[in-house]
C-alpha cells in the first residue's frame, strides 16, 4: 500500500499504470481521480494539511479499507497547497479480487 501527501502534481495515467503492473492476484483494479472545479467563478484553492496527523489519518481509512475488502492493494494520493482549477486533487486504486469490492473500497476511500 502506498500513500502520499504532496504539493507536487501526479501523472495519472503512469500511477494507474505502476500500480495495475504491480498488483498479482488481483481481477479487477479501479481508479479514481478528483478534479478541482471552477464552481461559482473560483479558479483556485487552498488545501492545508497538518504533518503527521494527515498520513495517521489516511493510513487508519486505507488500513480500513484494506481489511474490509480484502484488498489486494491500494494507492492513495492527497494533495495539499495552492490548486486551480483543472489540477487533480487526490487519486485513489484498488486492487481486489473482484470488481465488487475494488469498486466498494475505492468510493470508501474517496470519501
Amino acid at each position: 500500500m502506498r500513500l502520499s501527501v504532496q504539493t507536487e502534481p501526479f501523472d495519472l495515467g503512469a500511477e494507474s499504470s505502476a500500480f495495475a503492473a504491480a498488483v498479482a492476484g488481483a481481477g479487477a483494479v479501479v481508479t479514481f481521480t478528483g478534479i478541482v472545479r471552477g464552481d461559482g467563478g473560483m479558479s483556485a484553492m487552498e488545501i492545508e494539511h497538518y504533518p503527521g496527523m494527515t498520513e495517521r489519518a489516511i493510513r487508519a481509512i486505507a488500513d480500513e479499507a484494506v481489511t474490509r475488502w480484502s484488498l489486494a492493494d491500494a494507492l492513495v494520493i492527497h494533495r495539499h497547497g495552492r490548486l486551480v482549477v483543472g489540477e487533480p486533487i487526490m487519486m485513489v486504486a484498488t486492487a481486489a479480487r473482484h470488481r465488487a469490492d475494488a469498486f466498494a473500497a475505492a468510493e470508501f476511500l474517496m470519501d
